[in-house]
């Protein structure tokens, strides 16, 4: 779910590190210790956090308000590769996954999960390949205040740790303790190494800052062609994704069918007319401090359920003890 339109685009790691020149370096290396931690929390933890989500209607609300941005974001990405071409195709291809969508939306996403098991890593090694075909070293420009790229890096990790939090909570109730840390562990420093490469790759390239797609647009030819197809493909596995966690949190709030229907996909459909480069670059942001709520009410807020059934039975036993003193037969 991390490795979307906007992360293969470039576009996500613009707004996050690159434009803040050299300290984007230090602010990757910050964000891999925020990554370990947070996925090492959410493994560890995911048993009650699982419970939270079922329950609770702040999280459904959280979580179907995080994918409705992710899913436009998704959508207008998809949007951006095909406006060059014919118009016909242009709707042919939203019809699909809107099709696919709606498949998801009715029978869940148990298929395309096993898809993703193959696509998701072809994806990435022809993107890591792409990457070191372009990767050079260039001086970075001075950016003033680049101090406010550790804020941005922060925003980054629970951006996407809360946007994944149900299916890594998913995993973690499969995992043995010592399995949840190598998870965390390799899980964060993948992730920072392909921000890393990505990042030297866009340094070295300023102009591509202002771009839709930075990273798409250094290539041309047959490598551009290919890029497309990753980065459609990296829309396409994210948005099924997104589709099936809203849908799942809208049916715990509503019994409509229409009404989830509505809200799980053309909700995410009206949104993406904002354009993909303005939801990265505005909604994205905001949608961290959104997460950032869930994960701190997930985490580090116990139960208010728990704690009133806690006092609850403590009072049940204390009337039952006294119950038993008073018939004491003398």
């Amino acid at each position: 779910m991390v490795v979307g339109s906007g992360f293969i685009s470039g576009k996500e790691v613009v707004v996050f590190f690159s434009r803040f020149g050299s300290w984007s370096f230090l602010s990757i290396f910050l964000a891999f210790f925020v990554l370990f931690f947070l996925f090492k929390c959410i493994l560890n933890y995911a048993s009650s956090a699982r419970e939270k989500l079922k329950c609770s209607k702040f999280a459904a609300i959280s979580n179907i308000i995080l994918c409705t941005i992710f899913s436009a974001a998704m959508l207008g990405g998809v949007n951006n590769l095909l406006k060059c071409s014919a118009k016909w195709l242009n709707f042919a291809v939203f019809c699909v996954i809107l099709l696919i969508c709606v498949f998801i939306f009715k029978k869940g996403n148990m298929f395309f999960n096993k898809i993703n098991l193959f696509l998701v890593p072809t994806m990435l090694v022809i993107f890591v390949g792409f990457l070191l075909s372009k990767l050079s070293f260039a001086p970075s420009c001075h950016v003033s205040f680049g101090s406010v790229s550790m804020f941005y890096a922060i925003l980054y990790c629970i951006l996407n740790t809360s946007n994944g939090c149900a299916l890594l909570c998913n995993i973690g109730e499969n995992l043995a303790k010592k399995q949840k840390v190598r998870v965390a562990f390799i899980s964060a420093l993948a992730l920072c190494l392909l921000l890393l490469a990505a990042n030297i790759v866009l340094l070295a390239r300023p102009s591509s800052f202002d771009c839709d797609m930075p990273l798409l647009s250094i290539f041309s030819g047959v490598s551009k062609i290919c890029m497309i197809f990753v980065v459609g493909l990296g829309c396409a596995t994210t948005l099924f994704s997104l589709v099936y966690s809203s849908s799942q949190s809208c049916r715990g709030l509503f019994k409509n069918e229409f009404l989830n229907f509505f809200i799980s996909i053309c909700v995410p459909c009206i949104v993406s007319l904002l354009g993909f480069s303005n939801l990265v670059q505005y909604l994205y942001p905001l949608a961290s401090i959104l997460g950032g709520g869930l994960l701190v009410w997930l985490f580090f807020i116990p139960s208010l359920k728990r704690a009133y059934n806690k006092v609850h039975s403590c009072r049940k036993n204390a009337k039952n003890e006294n119950a038993g003193h008073n018939n004491v037969k003398f």
